[in-house]
């Protein structure tokens, strides 16, 4: 009688545990049929499997990252390019501006708000299933909030750009307005993403107009000198113009081109070259260095130094004085036009820029 009972209730066990196996291995209708659950037009969603807990949970974050970032990319461009035509010998000069890193960077924001919304684990297969998901509505909330503050910097700036009494702040102004309406135009294609309208919140600027209205007050208002001592002078200054010109900041040349006291910036400075014997016998060489001090006027502040240095070779001594030539055009040019763009210019210019340093001529 007590094996009979034994056996029964072994029997009774086993159905029991039969039955809530069935149930636990039936998957939740949000597998299924996500959307149901979860309403596309409240929800973004994506989901994981794993053989633990935190891969699954990771994989359905990833998940709507994707198809966030997939959604953001054919809303936008990834380049945005506008030109801006010169007047100044009938040439144009164009810009592209690089969105791809603004989009990852506005793009992470939004994916900070994405929560695991439900979660299921299937003894059978032993693997774990999450549900992740981003609140469009929340989202859009946070999306507008920094549109507004951004707008208002924006505002600023070019309130700045138009108006401030110092030249070099009124550039200070343009250049990060421009910078904000394209960090703001990343974040607008976001908003067109969460919104299921594809609605977006146009911008009161846009960047071809800041950018004219700043190319046409640098080249009417900003005076810059050139003064550049030794060897190959004149293709030195030239090639530093056409470094400032393709980064939009070739202004006015003072009546005496040369005069760093009349001018807003003064840009002086030295090139040289000399010969140098190394042990080789097919090869001449050349070494060449070029130190720059950059002022602005009218406190004769210096707010920019480049020091570089160099090392040429080739068959003949003349072609190698050549080769070095360029080179130096080429790096000098490049490091003034830099440095004006991401220190002097900038809203909050780096002060160790403008620290002194050991002369590279000199050593």
């Amino acid at each position: 009688m007590n094996m009979l009972r034994i056996l029964v209730w072994v029997g009774i066990g086993f159905l029991a545990w039969g039955c809530a196996w069935f149930v636990r291995e039936t998957p939740p209708e949000w597998i299924m049929a996500p959307h149901q659950s979860y309403p596309v037009e409240r929800y973004l969603t994506g989901i994981g499997e794993a053989e633990s807990r935190e891969q699954a949970e990771k994989r359905a974050y990833g998940a709507v990252a994707r198809v966030f970032s997939a959604q953001v990319n054919t809303q936008s461009m990834d380049h945005e390019t506008y030109s801006i035509q010169e007047s100044e010998a009938g040439s144009q000069t164009r810009r592209n501006l690089q969105l791809d890193q603004r989009t990852q960077v506005t793009t992470s924001k939004v994916l900070e708000n994405v929560k695991i919304l439900d979660f299921w684990y299937q003894p059978s297969t032993r693997h774990f299933w999450a549900l992740a998901g981003l609140d469009r509505q929340q989202a859009e909330k946070g999306i507008l909030e920094r549109l507004k503050e951004w707008d208002t910097k924006i505002e600023n700036m070019i309130h700045q750009g138009r108006t401030h009494p110092q030249k070099i702040q009124r550039i200070r102004g343009y250049k990060e307005a421009m910078t904000l309406l394209a960090d703001r135009d990343a974040l607008n294609n976001d908003l067109r993403v969460i919104r299921n309208s594809g609605d977006s919140l146009p911008p009161s600027y846009r960047i071809p107009q800041i950018q004219r209205e700043f190319m046409d007050f640098v080249a009417k208002n900003l005076v810059i000198s050139v003064d550049i001592e030794g060897e190959n002078r004149d293709d030195m200054e030239r090639a530093i113009l056409e470094g400032l010109k393709q980064e939009g900041l070739l202004g006015r040349r003072p009546a005496d081109a040369t005069s760093s006291e009349m001018a807003d910036l003064a840009i002086v400075g030295q090139g040289r070259f000399w010969t140098v014997d190394l042990p080789d016998p097919l090869f001449k060489y050349v070494r060449w260095c070029g130190d720059i001090d950059i002022y602005e006027n009218p406190s004769h502040r210096l707010i920019g130094v480049i020091s570089e240095t160099g090392r040429e070779g080739h068959v003949t001594e003349k072609e190698a004085r050549i080769r070095a030539g360029k080179i130096m055009q080429e790096v000098i040019s490049k490091e003034i036009a830099r440095l004006l763009t991401r220190t002097v210019f900038s809203v909050e210019p780096d002060s160790t820029q403008s620290q002194r340093v050991p002369n590279a001529c000199s050593r």
